[in-house]
């Protein structure tokens, strides 16, 4: 047998013992967070109070309502305002009455891809080839004196995640986002904590961001709602 041939076979061994470690942590990981039980899931609302560092002191409302694998919006609100943000479909708008914009203004394409994953409930490991993902196990990582499981995830060529597994829990504790939006380079951190179970499935209910475009922030979740009917027209594109 020849040293290619040879070389050849190892390379392979080792993709499919990643592969097969990865899939394991992976199968761990939805086990722990509800399991089949995400297919139930249909709508979410989620009331939360965020905490940002440019703004010490101050609790500033928000509420996230979201049709799974389909729409979601989210509403800022301060001083008797509201900021808006939605993405419906392949199509999104915004408001940012802060900034003088009163009116809603389109997305572009990028930014509407960016904001297409809040419509994920289930999270990007969940039947992740479905979705035409692929994963891969980049070993252990320490956060804190815990050393966690990375998983790599390429979501597409502009887009690359990482999740990072608590191998006790098997809930994901951090998220590493690097994707190119409108032609910049964006990173993001993420940090999970304070997990509660709704309908049978389960949430994070303390998330602390770290955002290069909006500094850090902690949000705290005061109450998220399964399943409730939600009306579709507020995804729609108010009229100027």
């Amino acid at each position: 047998m020849n040293k290619a041939l040879i070389s050849g076979i190892l390379c392979l061994l080792v993709f499919t013992a990643q592969t097969q470690t990865a899939d394991e942590i992976i199968a761990n990981h939805l086990q722990a967070m509800g399991g089949n039980a995400w297919e139930t899931v249909k709508t979410m609302k989620m009331e939360s109070k965020v905490s940002v560092q440019a703004a010490p002191g101050m609790e500033i409302p928000m509420t996230m309502t979201v049709v799974n694998q389909k729409a979601a919006r989210v509403d800022v609100s301060v001083m008797g305002m509201t900021q808006s943000t939605c993405v419906n479909g392949d199509k999104g708008w915004a408001n940012n009455p802060f900034a003088g914009q009163m009116d809603a203004q389109a997305l572009t394409s990028d930014q509407v891809m960016e904001m297409k994953d809040m419509t994920d409930l289930s999270g990007s490991l969940y039947n992740y080839k479905a979705k035409g993902y692929s994963v891969e196990y980049m070993g252990k990582e320490d956060l804190e004196g815990t050393e966690l499981h990375k998983i790599k995830i390429v979501k597409s060529p502009t887009k690359i995640e990482y999740a990072l597994i608590d191998p006790q829990s098997w809930y994901q504790i951090k998220n590493i986002t690097a994707s190119i939006v409108d032609g910049k380079e964006i990173s993001a951190e993420t940090i999970y904590s304070n997990f509660k179970q709704e309908a049978g499935v389960v949430f994070p209910y303390t998330i602390e961001q770290n955002n290069p475009m909006m500094g850090a922030s902690v949000t705290s979740v005061t109450a998220i709602r399964i399943n409730e009917a939600v009306d579709e027209k507020i995804f729609e594109m108010p009229a100027k």
